[in-house]
């Protein structure tokens, strides 16, 4: 997947899953009080980002960058 498809992705907010090195990773959107969220992480440890660039700078998959791994997804 390149970064513009992702960006797209984000923007329709479309839900993503999947399964790297046995361990299952959500992708999901919400609100709160502080605003619109992506929410992503490992099944049941996800975490909240208020911005695709916080999401993209800070996401880790396992010890690497979920944009790192954008090609192999």
């Amino acid at each position: 997947m390149t970064l513009e498809e992702f960006r797209y992705i984000v923007d329709i907010k479309k839900v993503l899953e999947f399964t790297y090195k046995g361990k299952v990773y959500n992708l999901r959107y919400g609100s709160d009080e502080k605003g619109e969220y992506l929410r992503f992480g490992e099944q049941f440890l996800e975490k909240n980002y208020y911005s695709l660039g916080e999401f993209l700078n800070t996401a880790r998959v396992e010890n690497s960058f979920f944009k790192d791994l954008l090609e192999i997804l």
